[in-house]
């Protein structure tokens, strides 16, 4: 079938995935005789569309999935949704509030039916674009993580834990969100600077200082630096009275290193119930810890005639009625920190809450022959090898996370997620994957957090999933005897944003060793983010820096998203995408369906497959060092590198130079060859494209389906003939464009290989003859070996050799202009810095182009000299 002379997207990529997923290709087989190779895809959360970051890890995860099949591996890309319980439940309350109601009237029940109402159509939503992107992962497993079997993992794991001592129940201090009644986890709160008033209070014979003065009602602890002179007269557990909000108050000194004597006055009284140091401190030393600000946010009756407030109604009476007592010094400006919950952004309340914890630091898990605690496990398998990340550097990011990890409260106030398999009769309390016998059990009505679950993702899912729903089996039993289990774990790479290490991959680390024995991964390539041409963050309340993959992908095709997204994305590091980034590579998928319609018209006689001409050679040369080189960059996870071999390959060396070459001599079995290995290389980076030209090929197979390619063996000799005639044709070009002559003649003397490709050299060379000559005339050719002149007239040339020298001079004068500037201290100092490092941009180019300059004026003048 002949290709149409544009290639249009819209018209190929939807009917080609059916053929792609009809056929069976992307379905992993644990019996296969072939290497096994596996890949978990970061499960999107189920609460909307993919975003441009998506778009990034299925395009790169789909490259490596796609080359691994070519290597002849049998490769399992589990796909996976996840539930996203701090998100869903926030979308779902908010469609509340704006029908005038909450969850609270609708009860439990009702508001989970209407949270799998919304996920339910927002997964189809999801894999439908995870399909537009081209992905090829293996449907059959598809995985969600509330599935009944992934329940049962998650339930498994919490009561494992918990009869091994590392998952325990106690009254700590937590991250309370009043706005979305839950605790979050430490890494799930944000900060945000801003300025706020910050207040020096008298307390008995101290200053004190606080952002908080609504905290402070039950503050009857004064604490200092045990070394710190100034309070030398103080002993721990001196105590006075102090006159304070509402009267008189009995304060106990305690000396604690906690303190930082050149903060303030190096004196503070603490508030143990709302401040995580503080309530570090009152474990410390056995104090009391009393609430002041309830879950609703609201002051509570220790605040007198405040109790039932708001924090911001309270907090200027509460400091009015300070200054009337006489206990406020003074008032200063100062910036903070404020703490928000990452997702919804309320406001973080520490509070003191019984919760379920995750002991990090207990030594329960036995890790080749050590009793380590998770927190040790979780820095060994990379100091040992047994997890590499990419890039290196981010390992110093995941120790200094370790070297400050707390114990990790896992138990949620909402109702979307896995329910905490705890129940309580009385004071007795049971723990079990299933519900106790008897009556009168209840439930503890807490789900559990998010990354619980999915720090389960490389192994629960492939845990048999009818095996899962029998209840006889243990979770050793399970493991034993799932068949994608025992061949694809662990899994071979993690490939994920940075931002997610400590939220997701640390997590699975956690889980993963302390579940199964075995690390979740051996890799972890991490992506940077996607931001905005300008280097900004793309935001959803700036919709014009948003690229919505959903609105590309119909106006550009997804192989331009695709190839954008690759472009210039290096491990760990932030890009940037525009529109024209995507136009740029749209015009690269252009250009191999051009080549493809060209090579379609050149009569091929079949047989086999001959090199002949130096060209053909070259090609053949440059394709076997190009598919070595690809191998190379994709196996050290160097995308863009690979990108760029591609992009110059089939732009520069098959469009530019073979496949004008060809039209002189034409090898219809070599270009075939050349087209056919080509489309197999850059099928991984343009998987639709390159089917579709495959298909209008007439091929019986599918591009999907075809392994690495041999390349047929050239003549190095040969090959480097024809470097040659490209030196001599790009010099010719080149003379000729700068000079402004039109078709020159080229002369040369004694050069069989000139003689030999006469016409090869005129056409490329945009000459207007090509001959032998006796006489020494024109513009000596000086980047080849062969004896070559343009037939150029002096006078011309030696007119084009002034204007190089008046621009050389002009440029030398730029730069000594820009560099005196710089040389100006005062200048530096003073000027606006946007305004120095433009000077210093400009000079860098200046440099730059009188060091181009200078090349030619150079070459130019030994080239009239011969």
């Amino acid at each position: 079938m002949a290709l149409p002379k544009a290639y249009e997207a819209g018209k190929y990529e939807k009917d080609i995935y059916n053929l792609w997923e009809k056929s069976g290709l992307f379905i992993a087989d644990p019996d296969s005789s072939k290497p096994h190779f596996s890949m978990a895809m970061p499960p999107p959360n189920e609460t909307g569309t993919l975003h441009v970051g998506h778009a990034l890890f299925l395009t790169l995860q789909d490259i490596i999935a796609r080359w691994q099949r070519q290597k002849g591996r049998d490769v399992l890309w589990l796909p996976g949704t996840d539930h996203a319980a701090l998100a869903t439940n926030a979308i779902i309350e908010k469609k509340l509030a704006e029908q005038g109601t909450d969850k609270h009237n609708i009860g439990r029940e009702e508001f989970i039916k209407l949270v799998k109402e919304f996920v339910g159509n927002s997964r189809d939503t999801i894999n439908a674009q995870i399909r537009a992107m081209g992905a090829s992962v293996d449907w059959s497993r598809g995985r969600y993580t509330l599935d009944e079997a992934l329940n049962r993992t998650v339930n498994e794991v919490f009561v494992k834990m918990y009869k091994d001592g590392l998952i325990y129940r106690g009254h700590r201090i937590v991250n309370w969100d009043p706005k979305s009644e839950t605790t979050v986890s430490d890494d799930e709160v944000v900060h945000k600077e801003e300025k706020a008033p910050f207040y020096t209070l008298q307390y008995g014979p101290f200053k004190i200082g606080t952002a908080r003065p609504e905290t402070k009602f039950g503050d009857k602890y004064v604490v200092m630096h045990p070394s710190d002179k100034r309070y030398a007269q103080y002993k721990h557990g001196d105590t006075f009275e102090a006159e304070w909000i509402n009267g008189k108050v009995k304060a106990t000194v305690i000396k604690d290193e906690a303190v930082d004597p050149a903060f303030g006055t190096g004196v503070m009284t603490i508030t143990p119930w709302h401040d995580r140091t503080d309530f570090e401190i009152a474990e410390r030393h056995g104090l009391e810890k009393e609430q002041i600000i309830g879950f609703d946010a609201r002051l509570l009756p220790i605040a007198g005639e405040f109790s039932g407030q708001t924090i911001e109604k309270a907090r200027p009476k509460i400091l009015a009625k300070l200054k009337a007592r006489g206990l406020l010094v003074k008032e200063d400006d100062y910036a903070h920190n404020v703490a928000l919950n990452d997702r919804g952004k309320g406001v973080i309340e520490p509070q003191i809450k019984l919760q379920w914890f995750v002991d990090v630091n207990r030594p329960a898990v036995d890790w080749k022959g050590q009793r380590l605690s998770l927190r040790e496990v979780m820095r060994a398998v990379i100091e040992d090898g047994d997890i590499k990340i990419l890039p290196k550097r981010f390992e110093k990011v995941y120790y200094y996370w370790i070297d400050n990890l707390r114990d990790w409260c896992i138990s949620r106030q909402i109702w979307w997620g896995h329910q905490v398999p705890v129940w309580y009769k009385g004071k007795k309390l049971y723990v079990g994957v299933t519900p106790p016998k008897g009556q009168g059990w209840r439930r503890d009505p807490d789900t559990l957090d998010t990354w619980f679950s999915s720090a389960l993702w490389t192994w629960s899912t492939l845990i048999d999933q009818e095996l899962a729903l029998d209840y006889s089996l243990s979770l050793d039993d399970l493991l034993k005897r799932s068949i994608d289990f025992k061949t694809y774990h662990p899994t071979d790479v993690m490939e994920t944003g940075w931002d997610i290490l400590f939220f997701w991959v640390a997590r699975m680390i956690l889980a993963t060793t302390y579940a199964t024995g075995q690390v979740p991964f051996k890799t972890v390539y991490l992506h940077g983010l996607v931001r905005t041409e300008a280097g900004k963050k793309m935001s959803k309340s700036d919709p014009e820096t948003i690229v919505d993959p959903t609105s590309v992908i119909p106006k550009y095709g997804t192989d331009a998203l695709r190839l954008a997204l690759v472009a210039g994305t290096t491990a760990g590091n932030d890009q940037r995408l525009g529109m024209s980034k995507i136009m740029a590579n749209r015009n690269f998928a252009n250009k191999l369906w051009n080549i493809a319609r060209y090579i379609q018209d050149v009569e091929n006689n079949g047989g086999e497959i001959i090199p002949k001409s130096p060209a053909d050679h070259w090609i053949l040369n440059r394709l076997s060092i190009f598919s070595q080189q690809l191998d190379k960059a994709l196996t050290g996870f160097r995308f863009s590198e690979a990108y760029d071999l591609l992009y110059h390959f089939v732009w520069d060396d098959f469009a530019d130079w073979y496949v004008e070459a060809s039209k002189v001599e034409p090898n219809a079995g070599v270009l075939n060859r050349v087209l056919e290995s080509t489309l197999k290389l850059a099928h991984p980076f343009v998987p639709f494209i390159t089917e579709a030209i495959w298909q209008n090929l007439g091929q019986k197979s599918l591009l999907a389906a075809e392994l690495w390619p041999e390349i047929t063996q050239s003549d190095k000799a040969k090959a480097r003939q024809f470097e040659q005639l490209m030196k001599i044709i790009s010099e010719a070009r080149q003379i000729a464009t700068n000079i402004g002559v039109s078709k020159p003649a080229l002369l040369y003397q004694g050069s069989e290989l000139i003689e030999a490709n006469e016409e090869l050299v005129r056409r490329l060379g945009r000459l207007g003859k090509v001959e032998p000559t006796d006489k020494r005339q024109g513009i000596r050719l000086t980047g080849t070996k062969a004896t070559a002149w343009l037939d150029i007239d002096q006078q011309r040339a030696k007119s084009y050799l002034d204007k190089l020298k008046d621009q050389v001079r002009d440029r030398e004068s730029k730069v000594k202009m820009l560099d005196g500037r710089l040389a100006n201290k005062a200048y530096v100092a003073r000027a606006p810095k946007k305004l120095v490092q433009d000077t210093k941009n400009q000079l860098t180019e200046e440099r730059d182009w009188l060091e181009t300059l200078n090349s030619e004026l150079k070459n130019f003048e030994k080239s009239l000299q011969q």
